[in-house]
């Protein structure tokens, strides 16, 4: 059962008597280095042309983060060397040698509509790679926060993902379990439906997820234990998995759903997936009523099912209720024990009707325990009611025969941009062994500003617009399902409203610390919002007359190049920016402490 929970705001955290950023004209020095070989960067082909892969290329971040080393930052040339990039201590900007390669470079470049490379760092000394065509390693990277080691690959695979399809990798973790140490991975592709698909659903494309456990005993010889899919029929914004490897976060404009797992089998849904995707969750899926004797439940089945497609198997207190080879009707412990023997079941068209005896006398509150799927009736009318509108959703067409009615069937090709809302984006915790979303949190109108990782020990955080702020939200993992999934930590004031100005942003970000904040541009254009702090010497408003006591600055950096750019990271001290062929980090001194 998911639990629907609530952002709950720390009043503390706000200031409603925040009057603007006051643009600050003092210079921040800013370090260019050129690179000798130019970032590895992928066009999208004309067979990438859907929502789904503008979406998952346009926010590639060329520059790569590691949560252990916060200054450090790493970047994928046109050779494949992995570089890093720190800003020295004489403040110079040095870019290391190569400390890894990515193999078989001339082949790999060719294959057609690969992705861009992607690395991600899953622990201390531990890092997963993508190479955009299909393959996927696990590095050992010694102690790279301390020393610039030369890593080395101790796991290579090019069939992770089921097709050889090609991936990037968009979350890693490693955790250990008793004596065993695990990695866990979520690596995203587009997948293009077949034609049986295309016409019932709106969108051709898919966003994948592919969820792949590693097992090792000594971290050194790892292989893949378990693999996991999960489907969107819109791109996300943000997934990634929980640090003990029990669940994954993703914030959609669509659920996303796990349809199978290589470990622990998902039980099919049958025709009741293509429900719970368009049909409202007010609408049960069953009705049943009771009297001190019996329980009768009453379902909707597919057209064409027959006495002979049934099956039950019914214990005292278990049941498992449904069509052969695809729906699962009821399964589950119920709620008080029954008499298998007085209990049966009837067909008539698509109605099915069961009947289960009590073996004690008594009212139920509910049929299977945690089921919610049902709804107890008492009207006959009500339940001819509710069973007519469930009928279209088990037929193969949404309207069978839409003439006999003077009606034209619904398109969704005819809808307009202004009728796309965004109001039911959501964040879901999707647990992966019971294959069901646990909590979810309707986000409504608080738009996904970005993520950023200001704890290695926790997932990243996300900044989302409340009003004109933005609000910045940490994932913590859930001891019951009634406790809250993400924590209000800090807020950047106005900054939903700086950043809705920006018609031309490409990256958005934070300092860890929460001083400041950054909007980056497509082109030469940061924009770094500081957080209110004291002024030196008292001032007033010259309109209000009130004394001001502390200032937040608003500053402006125009880099020299007009090349596009490719990515953006923020620590306490530093911005790093990349452009094509140049690396850059600007100084914010003024925020470090």
């Amino acid at each position: 059962m998911v639990e629907h929970v609530e952002l709950r705001v720390q009043k503390n955290l706000l200031n409603p008597h925040f009057d603007g950023y006051k643009l600050s004209l003092d210079s921040l020095p800013v370090y260019s280095k050129e690179l000798e070989c130019g970032l590895d960067v992928v066009k999208l082909t004309d067979d990438q042309y859907s929502y789904h892969h503008a979406k998952l290329f346009g926010s590639h971040n060329h520059l790569i983060s590691d949560p252990w080393s916060p200054d450090t930052i790493y970047f994928i040339d046109t050779e494949w060397d992995v570089r890093r990039v720190q800003l020295s201590g004489q403040s110079k900007l040095e870019i290391g040698d190569r400390i890894f390669q990515i193999p078989d470079r001339a082949n790999q470049h060719l294959v057609p509509g690969r992705y861009n490379s992607s690395l991600c760092f899953a622990g201390r000394h531990t890092a997963v790679l993508a190479d955009g065509a299909g393959n996927f390693s696990v590095l050992d990277t010694d102690n790279r926060v301390e020393h610039a080691y030369v890593w080395k690959a101790v796991f290579s695979s090019s069939d992770v993902v089921s097709g050889s399809k090609l991936f990037e990798v968009v979350s890693a973790v490693q955790h250990r379990t008793d004596e065993n140490h695990r990695i866990e991975c979520l690596l995203v592709h587009i997948e293009e439906r077949d034609e049986e698909h295309k016409e019932k659903y709106s969108s051709p494309f898919l966003t994948v997820i592919t969820w792949i456990t590693l097992l090792s005993v000594d971290k050194k010889v790892w292989t893949v234990e378990r693999t996991r899919r999960l489907e969107g029929v819109k791109p996300f914004d943000y997934a990634v998995v929980e640090k003990d490897g029990s669940a994954v976060l993703i914030l959609s404009e669509q659920k996303f759903t796990l349809v199978t797992d290589s470990v622990n089998p998902v039980q099919s849904a049958g025709e009741w997936e293509v429900i719970a995707k368009v049909f409202p969750d007010d609408i049960p899926r069953y009705t049943w009523s009771q009297d001190s004797e019996d329980i009768n439940i009453q379902f909707t089945v597919p057209a064409g099912v027959v006495k002979a497609d049934i099956f039950l198997n019914l214990q005292a207190d278990h049941i498992e209720f449904g069509v052969k080879n695809g729906l699962t009707l009821l399964k589950g412990q119920v709620h008080d024990r029954v008499d298998v023997e007085a209990s049966t079941w009837t067909i008539q068209g698509q109605r099915v009707e069961l009947t289960l005896s009590k073996e004690v006398s008594g009212n139920w509150p509910e049929v299977v325990l945690g089921d919610t799927h049902g709804e107890m009736v008492l009207d006959t009318e009500q339940v001819a009611q509710i069973h007519e509108r469930l009928a279209h959703l088990t037929s193969d067409q949404w309207n069978p025969d839409p003439e006999s009615r003077g009606e034209k069937p619904y398109n969704c090709q005819e809808l307009e941009d202004c009728d796309d809302s965004n109001d039911d984006c959501r964040l879901m915790r999707i647990d992966g062994e019971t294959h069901t979303a646990t909590h979810a949190i309707n986000l409504g109108g608080h738009q996904w500003l970005f993520c950023k990782q200001t704890d290695s020990e926790k997932p990243p955080a996300l900044c989302l617009r409340h009003d004109v702020d933005g609000l910045l939200w940490q994932p913590e993992q859930p001891s019951s399902s009634r406790e809250t999934l993400l924590h209000h930590t800090g807020t950047f004031n106005a900054f939903g409203y700086v950043q809705a100005s920006k018609q031309q942003k490409k990256f958005s970000s934070c300092a860890p610390n929460l001083s400041y904040a950054v909007i980056c541009e497509c082109v030469r254009h940061i924009y770094i919002y500081r957080q209110n702090s004291p002024v030196l010497s008292p001032l007033r408003n010259r309109k209000t007359g009130q004394q001001v006591s502390a200032i937040a600055k608003q500053q402006v950096v125009a880099l020299e190049s007009t090349d596009n750019i490719l990515g953006l990271h923020v620590t306490n001290r530093q911005i790093f920016v990349a452009t094509g062929k140049t690396v850059y980090a600007i100084a914010t001194e003024e925020t470090s402490g």
